[in-house]
């Protein structure tokens, strides 16, 4: 249904769907006065008849949708879970995606969201000191792993030490979003310095970058790397690695949202969490 939201408060961002959503357009009857009488005539009655099944189809379409902003690293596991919220909520739920650390100026600006995930529990503090969410839950875990591809430099990577290599092209997340935070808290904490040669805006751009042979290896999240099949995943030592709490939260005013989050919390959200990698909150 078209939306009378002012363009001066409306967020103008794009919205990236799971693959698969219906986009179709809707056709609609015309009349032509230059028709002759009778076919006109035939073609009102038809137009009625037309309109009687319309209606009755747009009746039963006419349900309410649950718009969540999600962490790009929800990506890969928004399909099953979008199945499991329309199944438990009997709406739709539609899905959009970025970095975390965008978030407080989408909400902001009126991004159509009823509930937000960010990849940390900063990032959702900032969004939270704003007053722009409430009812605030973690759901998920996550940690640091290396991605490296099948290249002269991806090949003789087996530590996050072998990152400083000048042989190895690097890039990392932005510090700005949450996996560039954690991958900043890792790199500090181990007194290593890695000179990336790009910082990408979240961890599926930057994990996009290997990918394609544009760089020789990167740090991202587990569950990115999971999702990543022809890459080599390279663990961090547990006593190095840095973790990173997921949280969701209703925003402000949307009263749609309090049943979500209950089902994101509940076994059935942790076990699909579970099969993408992420960890119990």
């Amino acid at each position: 249904m078209a939306s009378s939201t002012s363009p001066a408060t409306y967020w103008s961002g794009t919205v990236a769907r799971p693959a698969g959503q219906y986009s179709g357009s809707v056709s609609r009857w015309s009349s032509s006065a230059s028709i002759p009488a009778a076919r006109r005539a035939a073609g009102l009655v038809a137009g009625l008849v037309a309109g009687i099944f319309i209606g009755v189809g747009c009746a039963g379409a006419d349900r309410s949708t649950v718009d969540i902003l999600a962490a790009s690293s929800y990506t890969d596991v928004a399909e099953p879970l979008e199945v499991l919220l329309e199944e438990e909520l009997g709406v739709e739920v539609e899905f959009s995606f970025g970095s975390s650390g965008s978030f407080l100026e989408q909400i902001r600006q009126g991004a159509p969201a009823s509930v937000v995930i960010t990849a940390d529990s900063a990032t959702m503090q900032r969004i939270s000191n704003a007053g722009l969410v409430d009812s605030v839950v973690s759901i998920a875990t996550n940690e640091l792993v290396i991605v490296a591809a099948d290249t002269a430099g991806g090949r003789g990577i087996e530590s996050v030490t072998d990152l400083r290599s000048s042989d190895v092209l690097v890039v990392l997340c932005a510090s700005s979003a949450p996996c560039g935070a954690a991958t900043d808290a890792l790199l500090e904490g181990i007194g290593l310095d890695v000179d990336a040669a790009s910082r990408e805006p979240n961890v599926k751009a930057t994990l996009t970058k290997v990918r394609l042979g544009e760089a020789d290896a990167a740090i991202v999240y587990r569950t990115d790397a999971l999702a990543s099949p022809g890459l080599r995943a390279v663990a961090i030592a547990q006593a190095d690695n840095v973790q990173v709490t997921s949280r969701a939260a209703a925003v402000v005013g949307r009263q749609d949202a309090m049943r979500v989050l209950e089902v994101l919390t509940e076994p059935a959200a942790m076990a699909v969490l579970a099969t993408a990698g992420f960890g119990s909150p």
